[in-house]
């Protein structure tokens, strides 16, 4: 039996209606939760990668879950499939993606299997924004530091850490 783990998730759609999606992966995501949902605030942020493409809406959850980083990680994809993502290249545009940052305090960096923490979670504004929101004091097992100091070295290094939050959708 796998033991609880408080993991955290990052959403995100640059494909109108951006809001109604990311509704759509929160009610997903409260199916398998055992408790304890924390969500951020939504921001719009730029795209990374292709410019030519729409600001994306971007958000944090957390929650418990017991059954395992890889469970977790199969379940983010599948769900993904469900909500209508169509494959497309790299940094090009989503209806809907779900990127597991955290599971816990654990750390798992071999294949085949989730990398976890995420390897890019710590040097993203856009993730690291909405996880200080709801959860400023949670440590990364890697770096050893604070979700705040992250961020605090993000915004002193000249990052992109200024989001507007959205309160409505866009259909």
């Amino acid at each position: 039996m796998e033991s609880l783990e408080r993991v955290f998730i990052a959403l995100g759609s640059n494909i109108k209606p951006r809001g109604s999606r990311l509704a759509e992966a929160r009610a997903m995501l409260q199916k398998i939760s055992l408790g304890g949902w924390v969500e951020s605030s939504i921001y719009e942020t730029a795209p990374i990668g292709p410019q030519d493409q729409g600001k994306f809406f971007n958000q944090v959850v957390s929650f418990w879950y017991g059954k395992g980083s890889r469970k977790l990680l199969n379940y983010l994809k599948g769900a993904e499939l469900f909500l209508g993502r169509h494959p497309r290249g790299h940094w090009e545009k989503r209806e809907i993606d779900m990127d597991l940052l955290y599971y816990g305090e654990c750390i798992l960096n071999r294949r085949p299997g989730p990398i976890i923490p995420h390897p890019l979670a710590a040097v993203r504004g856009f993730v690291m924004v909405p996880f200080a929101e709801i959860y400023p004091d949670f440590c990364d097992p890697l770096l050893g530091k604070p979700i705040k100091k992250i961020l605090e070295e993000l915004k002193n290094s000249g990052a992109e850490v200024e989001f507007k939050k959205v309160e409505t959708d866009d259909e």
